[in-house]
């Protein structure tokens, strides 16, 4: 008798682990889109290119760079995708 509560209760728990999972897995979060500055060197005081991220299709792509990239650079998170901006 207490073997099959076992096993039952571990079924239960198999089940009930798989619909949170599964629940968790479909509600992915929204991509979040930054503004990307890049910079001469590490001081970050010139400036020499940046781009936005923008949302397409519910999906986050990146515009074409303005200026130049660099090594140096920064990110600010400026809205999220799907849903808007905050």
């Amino acid at each position: 008798m207490r073997i099959a509560s076992t096993i039952r209760l571990a079924a239960t728990t198999a089940i009930i682990a798989g619909s949170l999972f599964a629940a968790v897995a479909s509600a992915r979060p929204p991509g979040i889109m930054y503004m990307h500055r890049f910079y001469s060197d590490a001081s970050h005081t010139t400036q020499v290119g940046f781009y936005v991220d923008r949302c397409r299709n519910g999906d986050v792509v990146a515009s074409p760079v303005n200026g130049t990239t660099s090594p140096y650079s920064t990110q600010e998170a400026v809205g999220s995708c799907p849903g808007g901006y905050w």
